[in-house]
């Protein structure tokens, strides 16, 4: 069976608020000029095993190329002996919801790395950054299921993989990771899905603790802003008026994510069953598509309909449905929330054991002033639940971030600092390392 899909009426709508920081904190590249693009190696690759069946990446059975876009520290660094390329760490930056690859470099990336290898504040380093889905904002850069991607292989996995075929990379020199945002919480996924794998990770505020500090707040607190941003607050039977076509920010992060953590087909692994096959073109000419059996034994689908949004994704012959984990009072509906929770990075560091982030350095740039205040009250809880829980306190790093009367460090403002200070963190740790 071959796989085809369509949307119902859906905009992918880029939210990336571009702003200026006060002087003495950096200016910000303005997006889509030649100064925030030029120089910048177009690094995509072929990842059609990960990302075949992604809602919006795929839609005609092609093979899968991921837009990276990286920065490698051309003339910097001194050749070894015999003319051979100087290996150098590896540093992967995740971008927040609607986040495009070009996001850090828009936000002054390529600038400050030039400028910090060339005066000694940071060692030389490539830097690949990797965008985030724009359907629906993103997936979290999570799970193990088609409609939302199997990131779990690609972020920790394929992509590094791949990356190390480059001659200034190898296996012997520590890799770390960051992300802005949702892209935090993909950040600190991988490492934990890759224990081992990642020496460092840097991230900004972002949906690190799923229902916060005392088991009611988070996300269970951010639907309600969800459903306000639609009119929908206090309104039953929400679920058939649920949309996604307009700018509605919040709503798109939480059908997002209810496609990665509670799809309604939950356990189907394509992976290891997609072939290549050949199809003739117009000019007579042919070409390589791929195809996907999926067998009925793989599928296991929630039998509960509580929650079951049927009308926003509709594919020709695959059923992409999911559950939110919320009913249509708004209220929280365990069943689904659950899965939610099996997901939040709590849970996912108490299943892989304590020993999953030992030895990794950890940098959080966060403040009261960030575009979601909720963000800022899921990463401090983080922050406080890994002081007491598995980690050495000499592991963790903590910045604040704010403005000034009148230029608060509202929206995109400030990523000009935090990617230099994140450069900062990781130089350091790889020197360490």
């Amino acid at each position: 069976m071959l796989i085809h899909r369509k949307l119902l009426p859906l905009v992918t709508v880029l939210i990336l608020l571009f702003a200026w920081g006060c002087t003495d904190r950096g200016t910000n590249v303005p997006p889509d000029t030649p100064a925030s693009k030029t120089a910048v190696t177009i690094a995509s690759h072929d990842f059609t095993r990960e990302l075949y069946l992604q809602i919006g990446r795929n839609p005609a059975g092609n093979r899968v190329t991921l837009a990276l876009r990286a920065y490698i520290p051309e003339g910097s660094v001194t050749p070894i002996q015999g003319g051979q390329v100087q290996p150098v760490p590896l540093l992967i930056l995740l971008a927040p919801q609607d986040g495009d690859e070009y996001y850090f470099f828009n936000h002054g990336l390529k600038q400050l790395a030039d400028e910090m290898i060339a005066d000694g504040t940071i060692q030389p380093m490539a830097i690949v950054c990797v965008p985030n889905d724009q359907v629906f904002g993103g997936y979290f850069y999570a799970g193990h299921n088609p409609g939302a991607g199997y990131y779990d292989e690609l972020i920790g996995g394929a992509l590094i993989e791949w990356m190390r075929k480059f001659d200034c990379l190898n296996e012997s020199l520590p890799v770390g990771i960051g992300g802005v945002g949702m892209g935090a919480y993909g950040a600190f996924r991988a490492a934990l899905m890759h224990q081992g794998m990642f020496s460092s990770i840097s991230v900004t505020d972002g949906p690190l603790d799923f229902d916060g500090p005392d088991g009611t707040e988070g996300f269970l607190e951010l639907f309600d802003d969800a459903l306000t941003e639609q009119g929908l607050l206090n309104e039953a039977g929400w679920r058939t008026k649920f949309d996604t076509s307009g700018t509605w920010h919040l709503s798109r992060l939480f059908i997002g994510g209810a496609l990665a953590f509670s799809p309604h087909d939950t356990a189907i692994d394509t992976t290891g069953i997609v072939s290549i096959k050949t199809r003739p073109t117009a000019d007579g000419s042919y070409e390589e598509y791929w195809e996907i059996i999926i067998p009925p034994s793989q599928r296991f689908t929630i039998n509960d309909s509580t929650t079951l949004i049927t009308e926003i994704v509709k594919p020709d012959q695959y059923d992409f449905d999911f559950h939110l984990p919320f009913d249509s009072t708004g209220a929280l509906y365990p069943l689904i929330w659950n899965m939610w929770l099996n997901n939040n990075l709590e849970k996912i560091l108490l299943d892989k054991g304590s020993g999953a982030l030992r030895g990794v350095k950890m940098w959080f740039g966060t403040s009261p002033e960030f575009k979601f205040g909720n963000y800022r009250q899921q990463t401090l809880s983080w922050i406080d639940w890994l002081r007491h829980g598995p980690v050495d306190q000499n592991q963790l790093y903590v910045k604040e971030y704010t403005g000034y009367p009148g230029n608060p460090a509202t929206n995109d403002r400030y990523v000009y600092d935090i990617i230099r200070d994140m450069l900062i963190f990781h130089s350091k740790c790889f020197e360490e390392h």
